[in-house]
C-alpha cells in the first residue's frame, strides 16, 4: 500500500510503499535528514515531528510510514552555529577557529558518544557519527567506571573510549587532516579519556583530579594529526562536568541579564541556574530510572521502546519507536506514563494504584507484558524528585521564585522527547508558562563545535566558568526539605502546580 508522505517546511513530497523508514522516504522526496549512528537509533540526532501524533517526536531512522503522513523536518543551517534561539549564534564570518585544516568535536557521554567533523575555514559540517560508549561493557554508569578505575582499570577504561573515537571517525577518509579537537564530557569520562584515575572524585573533599586537560593528537591516541591540539572542556565539581559548562555557554546563559535555569535530564541530574552576573550548579544523583534502569521493562530509547503513553478513563494507546512490537518502555513514555495514571485517577499522590486501575500481578500494564508496579513508581519518583528538588534548592537559595525566570533549558539528547506537560504533571519540571522551556538537544556537543569554531566562544567559557559556584545538596538543609516534599505527585505543595489539580479525574 502506498502512503504519501509531505516534508516541512520544503514542501517536498513523495508516495511510498508501507513499512518505508521516515529516513528513506526523506531521502526518496530530496530532503536531508543525518542519520549519524547508521539508523540504529542510537543518536538521537534524526529528530522529526509528525503532524497529528500525540508523541509527535520520533527518530526518522527507525520510524516507519505506516499511513498518510505531514512531517516536519527541524531547519539546519550549515552557515551558523545555532544556540537556543536565534539571537544566540554565531555566524561564520565572525568565527576565529582553533586550527586550520579540519576539527573534532566529540560529546562523550557515559553511554553514548557523539561526534561532528567540521571544516576549520567555512563552519561546515563534514561528518557526523554516534555509538554506545565502548566503556559500558565494564560499568552501566559512573559509579561502576569509577570502581572499575579503583580496581586498576583506568587504562583498560581509556583504551575503549579512544577505540570507541577512533571507530567513530574511521568511515572519514581525511581524518589525518583534524588539527584541533574539543572534548566535552561528565567529569568522570573527561578523566578517563585523559588517563587520570578518577576514583578521588568519589571521597572528600568530593573534587575533580583535574579540572581540564590538553595534549597532542599523538598522546591522545586519536587517529588524528599528530601535532593536533586536543582540550577538554573544563569540569566544575566531581560530579558537574565539562558537558554543563557547554550547555551553559552554549544556552547564553553566560550573556542574559535574566535569570534562567538549565536541567541536564540524566543519571547525574545536573541543574544550572544564573545569568551574565553569576552561575549556581550542583547535582542530584538521579539515577538510573529515565534510562530503563531498576524498573523490569524499562529499556533505552531504541526501536521496540514504548516512548509515549496516552489513558483516558483506562485505556491505554501508546507508540513505538521503530513502529514494532513493544519489547519495554523508555524514559520519555516512562514519563508519561506515571503523569497518566496520575491523571486519569488510576495512581495516588503517593504512587499508589486506586481501586480504578485494572492489574495483572501487581503490575499496570500497558501493552503485553510491559507495565509498571508500585515499587517501580516510587523509584520514578525518587528520581524526579531528586531533579525538581535540586532546581527548587538553587531557586530558593538565590531568594527567588520560578515565576521569575527568563527561560528553562531543557538538555541532553533524552530532554527533545520528554513530553512537557506529563513532566510537570509528574512534578519534574516547575509549573510555568510552557513557552518559558527551551529544548536544546546535545548543547554538550554543540558547545564543543562552537568552541572549536570561535575565540570568542572560547572566551566565553573561561568567564562563566569563573563565574560558576557549585553548591553541595549533600549539605543544604534547603534540598534535604525540598526532596521529601517532591516525593509525590505532583508535591505536597500543590500551590506550586496549579495547572495540575484541574486535569486530574475526580
Amino acid at each position: 500500500m502506498q502512503h504519501r508522505v509531505v516534508f516541512r517546511p520544503s514542501g517536498a513530497e513523495v508516495s511510498v510503499e508501507r513499512g518505508t523508514k521516515v529516513s528513506e522516504a526523506a531521502k526518496l522526496a530530496g530532503v536531508e535528514i543525518a542519520t549519524p549512528c547508521g539508523g540504529t537509533g542510537i543518536c538521537g540526532r534524526c529528530t522529526v515531528l509528525i503532524e497529528g501524533d500525540f508523541g509527535n517526536r520520533v527518530l526518522a531512522c527507525v520510524t516507519e510510514v505506516d499511513r498518510d503522513m505531514v512531517i516536519t523536518v527541524p531547519e539546519k543551517d550549515s552557515g551558523k552555529v545555532i544556540a537556543a534561539t536565534d539571537d544566540k549564534h554565531l555566524d561564520i564570518d565572525e568565527l576565529s577557529p582553533m586550527s586550520g585544516g579540519l576539527g573534532l568535536a566529540v560529546d562523550i557521554g557515559t553511554t553514548t558518544v557523539a561526534l561532528d567533523i567540521m571544516d576549520m575555514s567555512t563552519g561546515e559540517e563534514l561528518y557526523s557519527s554516534a555509538d554506545v560508549n565502548g566503556q559500558k561493557k565494564l560499568g552501566d554508569d559512573v559509579l561502576s567506571r569509577i570502581q572499575c578505575a579503583a580496581d586498576g582499570g583506568t587504562d583498560e577504561l581509556r583504551r575503549l573510549i579512544i577505540e570507541t573515537i577512533n571507530r567513530l571517525i574511521a568511515d572519514f577518509p581525511d581524518r589525518g587532516r583534524i588539527e584541533s579537537v574539543y572534548i566535552a564530557g561528565n567529569t568522570t569520562m573527561e578523566h578517563l579519556f585523559a588517563g587520570v584515575d578518577p576514583t578521588p572524585i568519589r571521597v572528600e573533599p568530593y573534587e575533580p583530579v583535574v579540572v581540564r586537560s590538553e595534549m597532542d593528537g599523538k598522546d591522545s591516541g586519536l587517529t588524528v594529526k599528530g601535532d593536533a591540539r586536543v582540550l577538554t572542556m573544563p569540569c566544575i565539581s566531581a560530579y558537574v562536568g565539562g558537558d554543563i559548562t557547554s550547555d551553559i555557554v552554549y544556552a547564553g546563559m553566560d550573556r542574559s541579564e535574566g535569570i534562567s535555569l538549565l536541567i541536564d535530564v540524566g543519571t547525574n541530574g545536573e541543574v544550572a541556574l544564573g545569568n551574565r552576573d553569576m552561575l549556581m550548579v550542583c547535582s542530584s544523583s538521579a539515577g538510573p530510572a529515565f534510562e530503563g534502569g531498576n524498573l523490569r521493562s524499562g529499556m533505552l530509547a531504541k526501536p521496540g521502546a514504548i516512548d509515549s503513553v496516552r489513558i483516558d478513563e483506562g485505556k491505554v494507546s501508546c507508540t513505538v519507536i521503530g513502529g514494532t512490537e513493544p519489547k519495554g518502555i523508555c524514559g520519555s513514555g516512562i514519563i508519561d506514563l506515571l503523569a497518566q495514571l496520575y491523571i486519569d485517577g488510576l495512581v495516588d499522590k503517593r504512587g499508589n494504584f486506586t481501586d480504578r486501575a485494572e492489574l495483572k500481578d501487581g503490575r499496570f500494564i500497558v501493552h503485553g507484558n510491559v507495565g509498571i508496579s508500585v515499587p517501580e513508581i516510587r523509584d520514578v519518583m525518587m528520581t524526579k524528585a531528586a531533579i525538581f528538588s535540586a532546581s527548587r534548592a538553587l531557586v530558593r537559595n538565590l531568594g527567588i521564585e520560578f515565576s521569575d525566570l527568563e527561560h528553562i533549558y531543557i538538555a541532553g539528547g533524552f530532554g527533545n522527547f520528554i513530553d512537557m506537560d506529563s513532566a510537570i504533571v509528574l512534578g519534574m519540571f516547575p509549573d510555568v508558562p510552557r513557552e518559558k522551556f527551551v529544548y536544546l538537544g546535545n548543547a554538550s556537543l554543540a558547545g564543543a563545535k562552537a568552541a572549536l569554531l570561535s575565540s570568542t566562544f572560547r572566551d566565553r567559557i573561561e568567564d562563566a566558568f569563573s563565574k560558576m559556584t557549585y553548591l553541595d545538596l549533600s549539605s543544604d538543609p534547603v534540598f534535604f526539605d525540598e526532596y521529601m516534599s517532591a516525593q509525590f505527585i505532583p508535591h505536597t505543595e500543590s500551590d506550586l502546580f496549579p495547572s495540575v489539580h484541574p486535569r486530574v479525574r475526580d
